[in-house]
């Protein structure tokens, strides 16, 4: 687990820790595990983020990095689900593709993918959610 600092903001890159290892942080350093932005334990498997947690980190966004239609279909639904009982802006890598975060002094910045397409992609993003959608369909 890597906890970055920069311009006020705090990101907690948490890898592929699991519960157990998620209450031994939570006992032996709850005071660092204070993040704004979190990249989601172990890519959002049910075995991960639990509720005490995410309370201890506070997000106000997590990053779920998951391949398109990835086997162990992560994120599961729960863990969503517990991201957004507690307001957390859900990013998910399969869905919006990269994204790009600037910290500093005047907070986050988020970028996706979607929203800078490259020339050669018909990806874009549409609707509310910003997620992707072909200009040709299937």
């Amino acid at each position: 687990m890597l906890r970055i600092r920069a311009g006020g903001q705090a990101v907690l890159l948490a890898g592929d820790i699991e519960s157990p290892q998620e209450r031994a942080l939570l006992v032996r350093v709850p005071e660092k595990l204070r993040a704004d932005v979190l990249l989601a334990p172990h890519h959002g498997s049910g075995t991960s983020s639990t509720a005490h947690f995410l309370d201890a980190v506070q997000p106000g966004l997590a990053l779920f990095q998951v391949g398109y239609r990835n086997r162990y279909r992560h994120p599961k639904a729960e863990v969503v689900s517990r991201y957004d009982a507690r307001g957390v802006q859900v990013v998910r890598s399969d869905l919006d593709g990269a994204v790009r975060l600037r910290i500093g002094q005047g907070g986050i910045a988020l970028t996706r993918a979607c929203e800078t397409p490259r020339y050669w992609s018909s990806r874009r993003c549409v609707g509310p959610d910003k997620v992707f959608a072909h200009d040709r369909q299937p």
